[in-house]
């Protein structure tokens, strides 16, 4: 199944979160600094578990739901759309 026309099939519900907000990115030294705790979690560690979130894939080239052209806005405007006729 495409993703491509995932929004036509999304149904009505509430709490959908905001569409549209832009991409954050830590700066370098930030980014650097959690890498590094990230680094010590895992070696102190014996079991790992990795929950990702759509920031993630969006990065791998997954559609997205909330940004200019995720699958929440792209709906949204068309039902703004369909609203007027």
């Amino acid at each position: 199944m495409s993703s491509s026309s995932y929004a036509s099939r999304l149904k009505e519900y509430p709490n959908k979160g905001k569409c549209g907000l832009p991409e954050r990115f830590d700066s370098k030294r930030a980014l650097k600094l959690k890498l590094e705790k990230l680094h010590q979690l895992v070696i102190d560690s014996k079991k790992i578990v990795v929950l990702t979130g759509a920031g993630i894939s969006t990065a791998a080239g997954v559609p997205d739901f909330r940004g200019p052209n995720g699958v929440w806005t792209l709906e949204l405007k068309r039902s703004r759309g369909n609203a007027s006729k």
